[in-house]
């Protein structure tokens, strides 16, 4: 499939909900509405033998219908990986395949080419050759990287170890898609590396030394490290930097250093002391430093713009201390960037510009007015996330209440803060906002007195003892819609039980779902003494279908690190055990009964039902019904003593149904 088919199939499957026009298509994909019905039609061959179809409607465009998850789960994850570029690969006509791989080529391998050899094994003409080099020159400027030539020797790259980093971050590794799992997923560029053990260790030294980073900042700290092993092993090395020598500074070169001592622990590797200067300004630039006072030049820089802007909208902004503190601690690390020639990718950019472009438009504008910023180039993702703010702001100022919900959020403080006031002018009069929290954030605590969870990420593969709505940053009118229905089932129970309310409407095939996920050879009765690991290695062996051999150890390290997190114990007999991230090609359940009870920790010493889970990287479809159930069971006494006293699979799948079902057996 080439790159643009696959984004198409992921897009519809994305909204399987709806019908997509092809002009929709055709926007987001920048193709022409011809070029997307070609691709559909290509694209309905290959799915109608994969487990899936498109249904098409004159004047509403497509939508994807899944007839057979599982099948359509493997032909999806042979068919979208991340590949690495080989001119077998190449569609000649496509001129976005010759450039990544010209570009794989000479940033990533370093070679150098004959243009005439190079055109000869992409089979295009010189004369079209010129033009895609022509094209690429144009995507190096920014970073100022140059293509360069010599006589009887070819074209090759030449600029800073650092630019060169920096480019290949943002052209191979930048995606839209705003899933947790995605931006790590690249297993067949860094083959050796183990994202988990990094994303501890920068969480752990991170949050000792006072260091916020959203969790899409997290994400993409993780990705610049495990880079930067990749080009150390292949003998790159960073150029001499000089930090300043202010008490920021210092305290967060300490926790670089902190972060590298414990990766070189790990690996046997040895890091200079450029890269653990490079890795401070990447802190510097995308963290917040709690421990540090926030520096008094930018706070008077910015009441200037705030009483300039208050002047023009008529808005209270220079008034709102909220605004003014979360601006100064997005700008202090902003301005980092900016003098370092560093500038974040924002993944909501496009949606920004498309639905809100007189608030871009307007931060633009008042950008002129800051003696700090206004001398930098800046970007349109740096732009966007500043407008985030003042979106947020603006939506206070309209109507300000506070409702009640955990709200979770991935890109930043910015954006969590629009979708909360959004949330506010709402359903203000419904419920109530505890707070907002990233991902990386969420543990028991933060759960503590928590009824449901508002969340702009997915998290259809987490299990948390509390319902999850998941909505656009934006609070879309599906969203809206979404989130009565779902306080509408709230008010049909008298007690306004939270935890057995059900986001979505119950399904009409609960069986289908169970049994895609789970049968007889998932299921062991332990009738004599066992353990938790013995629990845990036998289950997860039952998930080894369809995987590779390295699933098994992968998985149970997944599992310990989501225990970190936050408890997978449910209630004082059943724990429902689950990976950090999903790895399995296809969502699977794996059920252990111990009646006469097993040790999982000191706190639960009589665990005597485990539904072991393996959500997949791809679809979860039914997949949220079933962890519901799960939960749901947690406060029903009496069917639990009925499951753990079950003989046989058959019986168990029966009782456990009635949950699904909505019935109380």
């Amino acid at each position: 499939m080439l790159q643009k088919e696959r984004d198409l199939l992921l897009y519809l499957l994305d909204n399987q909900d709806r019908f997509v026009t092809s002009d929709e298509l055709a926007e987001i994909l920048s193709l022409s509405s011809r070029t997307i019905r070609s691709y559909v039609k290509k694209l309905k061959e290959k799915l109608i033998v994969n487990g899936a179809q498109f249904e098409s409607k004159p004047s509403f465009g497509y939508r994807l219908h899944i007839d057979h998850p599982v099948a359509f789960d493997l032909f999806l994850n042979e068919n979208y990986k991340l590949s690495q570029w080989t001119s077998s690969t190449i569609n000649k006509t496509d001129t976005i395949d010759r450039q990544k791989y010209i570009l794989n080529k000479l940033v990533i391998e370093n070679q150098t080419f004959r243009i005439d050899d190079l055109a000869e094994r992409l089979f295009v003409t010189r004369s079209t050759l010129s033009k895609d080099l022509t094209l690429i020159r144009k995507i190096l400027a920014p970073y100022r990287l140059v293509i360069d030539s010599k006589p009887n020797k070819g074209i090759f790259i030449t600029g800073l170890e650092r630019d060169q980093r920096h480019f290949i971050l943002d052209y191979f590794f930048n995606h839209i898609d705003n899933t947790l799992q995605h931006y790590m997923a690249n297993k067949s560029f860094f083959k050796t590396i183990s994202f988990d053990q990094i994303t501890i260790i920068v969480l752990d030294e991170c949050r000792e030394a006072g260091i916020d980073l959203t969790d899409f900042t997290i994400q993409n700290i993780v990705l610049y490290i495990a880079l930067s092993i990749q080009r150390m092993a292949g003998g790159f090395k960073l150029q001499p930097v000089s930090l300043d020598d202010t008490v920021e500074t210092k305290s967060v070169h300490a926790a670089a250093q902190n972060i590298i001592n414990r990766i070189e622990n790990s690996s046997q590797l040895k890091f200079p002391e450029n890269e653990v200067a490079y890795l401070t300004i990447q802190l510097l630039a995308k963290g917040k430093n709690n421990n540090i006072p926030s520096d008094a030049k930018i706070w008077h820089d910015l009441d200037d713009v705030l009483q300039k802007i208050e002047w023009e909208t008529g808005y209270p902004v220079s008034q709102d201390y909220e605004l003014r503190k979360n601006l100064v601690a997005h700008l202090k690390p902003m301005i980092v960037r900016l003098e370092q020639g560093l500038q974040l990718k924002n993944p909501l950019l496009q949606e920004i510009k498309m639905n809100y472009a007189s608030y871009f438009t307007a931060v633009k504008h008042y950008i002129s007015f800051s003696e700090q910023l206004s001398h930098f180039d800046i970007n349109d993702d740096e732009i966007a996330y500043l407008t985030l703010h003042f979106m947020a702001a603006s939506e206070k100022y309209k109507d300000f209440d506070k409702p009640k919900a955990l709200i979770i959020c991935a890109t930043g403080f910015g954006s969590a803060q629009l979708l909360n006031n959004r949330i506010e002018k709402a359903f203000g009069k419904y419920i109530h906002i505890v707070g907002i929290k990233g991902y990386y954030e969420i543990d028991d605590s933060v759960l503590q007195g928590v009824d449901f969870i508002i969340s702009a990420i997915d998290l259809s593969t987490q299990v948390f003892k509390v319902p999850i709505v998941q909505v656009s940053i934006f609070l879309t009118a599906l969203d809206v819609q979404k989130l009565h229905h779902f306080l509408d089932q709230l008010e049909l129970n008298t007690d306004l039980d939270y935890k057995k309310a059900s986001i979505n409407e119950t399904t009409s095939e609960p069986l289908n779902y169970f049994d895609q996920f789970t049968n007889k050879t998932r299921f062991k009765i332990w009738q004599t003494p066992t353990t938790r690991l013995e629990v845990l290695d036998q289950l997860t062996r039952m998930m080894m279908t369809h995987e590779l051999p390295e699933f098994k150890q992968e998985f149970l390290d997944q599992i310990n690190q989501r225990e970190q997190m936050s408890a997978i114990t449910f209630s004082e007999v059943i724990a429902v055990p689950h990976p950090l991230r999903p790895i399995s090609q296809v969502p699977k359940i794996a059920i252990g009964v111990i009646p006469n009870g097993l040790k999982w920790s000191d706190d639960y010493p009589n665990i005597k039902l485990v539904f072991l889970l393996s959500p997949s990287y791809w679809n979860n479809q039914g997949l949220t019904e079933t962890t519901q159930a799960i939960v749901q069971l947690t406060e029903n006494m009496a069917l639990q003593e009925q499951l753990i006293s079950v003989a046989d699979f058959e019986t168990f799948r029966q009782k456990f149904m009635s949950v699904m079902k909505g019935g109380k057996n």
